[in-house]
C-alpha cells in the first residue's frame, strides 16, 4: 500500500543532498577530508569546521552500491538490534550487567524463533569484541549485525566471519547528529572498508533536540547523515555492501527530551526512512516495534503491535530493535524477546493503527542550515511553534 507519494520520498533525498552539498558535515580527520577531496568533489571549509560533498559524488556512491536483491536478508524482516548496556532481570525487575550467556541465550532464541530473521547482539560485554561474535557466530545460523568492533582483533575476526561465514555485516556509528563525525570512529570504520566487509551506517538524529521538529526535516537530516558514510565507504572499496541504518527519533518534550521510542510516530518515521530508501534501490535497516515502559508487559505488547502491524500493512526492508528492548533501549529482557517474537507472528496488518503523515516541512532545509552542526534545536523557533502540532502519537 502506499503511505506517502514519490514526490514526498523525492524530496527528502534532495534535501539531504542539499545538506550535504551546501551545509556539510563537520569533520576533523585528515584522512578523511583527504579521501573527500581527493575526488574533486568534495571541498572543506577551515572557517566552519564542515566538508561539503557536491551532488554527482553523492550519485556515484549510490551508482556503485549494491541494491537491496544482491543483500541477504529479504524484505519485511524484523530483527533483534542495538546494544543495550544492561538486562532486565526477569524475575527480579533489576537491571544488571550482561555477561556472554546472555549473548549465547539471546543467539538460540533468535536462531529458532521464526519471527526473527537477524540478530545483532542486544546486549554489550565490554572488553568482549571477539568473544561476543564467536558465541553469536556459534548458536544463530541467520544473519548477524555487530556493532562496537573497534580493536585490530576484532576486526581481523570479522573479516573472518565475512570470508568464511557470510551473510554478515559491521555496524559503525560514524556521525554524531548532528553532522558531526566521530573522529574515534574513522580508523576502525575505514579498516573495515578497505577489508571488504559489509557494513552498516547507523546514526540517530533527535527531533527536537538534534535534528528538525518535524517529520521531514527529520528524515532529511537522517538521510544525509547516512549518505556520508555510504559516499565514504564508496570511495575506499566500490562496490561493497553498504546498508543505510538511518535511525529517526523523537525527542518528547513532554519527557524532558528523552528519546521515547514507543511513540507510533517513532515507527512512522522510520517506515518512511525504509521507503526513500528502496525508491533509490539500498538495503535499509530502521528501528521500530519497541516501547517507551521500563518493564515488560500490556503496554509494552501494544507499542510492539502498534509496530509489527503498521510496518506489515505497508512493507519495509529490515527494522531493528523489534524485541527484547525497553525504554530507551537501556535494557534488554530476554523473557520479552521471546514473548514479542510469538507476538509478532500473531499480529497482522489488521491491527494497524491509522495514521497520517504531516504534509512536507518547507522549512525544514532551511532549520538545518541555520543550526549546522549544533544541536540548538531545543530552543529553535521551529520546534517551539510546532510543539503540540507534530509526533503526537
Amino acid at each position: 500500500m502506499e503511505l506517502v507519494g514519490n514526490d514526498y520520498l523525492e524530496r527528502i533525498h534532495q534535501d539531504s543532498i542539499r545538506i550535504l552539498e551546501e551545509v556539510g558535515i563537520k569533520c576533523h580527520s585528515p584522512e578523511l577530508r583527504k579521501i573527500l577531496e581527493n575526488t574533486g568533489m568534495a571541498a572543506y571549509d577551515d572557517s566552519s569546521g564542515h566538508i561539503h560533498i557536491l551532488s554527482p559524488l553523492v550519485e556515484q556512491a549510490l551508482s556503485s552500491a549494491p541494491g537491496k536483491k544482491s543483500f541477504w536478508v529479504e524484505d519485511n524482516s524484523f530483527g533483534v538490534g542495538g546494544t543495550a548496556p544492561f538486562v532486565y532481570d526477569d524475575e527480579g525487575g533489576e537491571l544488571r550487567m550482561p555477561n556472554l550467556n546472555d549473548v549465547a541465550r539471546i543467539a538460540q532464541i533468535v536462531n529458532e524463533a521464526a519471527a526473527v530473521k537477524f540478530m545483532h547482539r542486544g546486549v554489550l560485554v565490554k572488553g568482549k569484541e571477539v568473544e561476543t561474535m564467536e558465541i553469536m557466530a556459534r548458536y544463530c545460523n541467520k544473519p548477524l549485525y555487530v556493532s562496537g568492533v573497534e580493536s585490530g582483533a576484532g576486526l581481523a575476526y570479522a573479516r573472518k566471519l565475512h570470508t568464511t561465514r557470510g551473510q554478515f555485516t559491521l555496524q559503525f556509528a560514524i556521525i554524531n547528529s548532528p553532522l558531526n563525525v566521530i573522529e574515534s570512529m574513522v580508523w576502525p570504520f575505514l579498516e573495515a572498508c578497505k577489508m571488504g566487509i559489509p557494513v552498516s551506517l547507523s546514526t540517530m538524529p533527535m527531533a527536537g533536540l538534534s535534528a528538525p521538529y518535524s517529520l521531514s526535516g527529520l528524515l532529511s537530516l537522517t538521510h544525509a547523515e547516512s549518505l556520508f558514510g555510504i559516499v565514504v565507504a564508496q570511495l575506499i572499496n566500490p562496490g561493497m555492501t553498504v546498508v543505510h541504518a538511518g535511525l529517526p527519533s523523537v525527542a518528547n518534550i513532554q519527557k524532558n527530551y528523552t528519546v521515547d521510542l514507543g511513540l507510533i510516530s517513532h515507527n512512522l518515521a522510520n517506515l518512511i526512512m525504509a521507503k526513500v530508501c528502496s525508491r533509490i534501490d539500498l538495503p535499509s535497516i530502521h528501528s521500530a516495534c519497541t516501547t517507551s515502559q521500563e518493564a515488560p508487559g500490556p503496554a509494552a505488547e501494544q507499542d510492539a503491535i502498534n509496530g509489527y502491524a503498521l510496518l506489515k500493512k505497508y512493507g519495509f526492508h529490515q527494522m531493528r530493535h523489534a524485541f527484547g528492548f525497553l525504554k530507551e533501549l537501556v535494557s534488554f529482557s530476554i523473557a520479552k524477546l521471546e514473548r514479542h517474537a510469538a507476538l509478532c507472528e500473531e499480529t497482522t496488518p489488521l491491527s494497524s493503527p491509522e495514521v497520517d503523515v504531516d504534509p512536507y516541512d518547507d522549512e525544514g532545509f532551511d532549520v538545518i542550515q541555520k543550526n549546522g552542526s549544533k544541536p540548538n534545536y531545543m530552543k529553535d523557533d521551529h520546534t517551539l511553534k510546532n510543539t503540540g502540532k507534530v509526533f503526537l502519537h
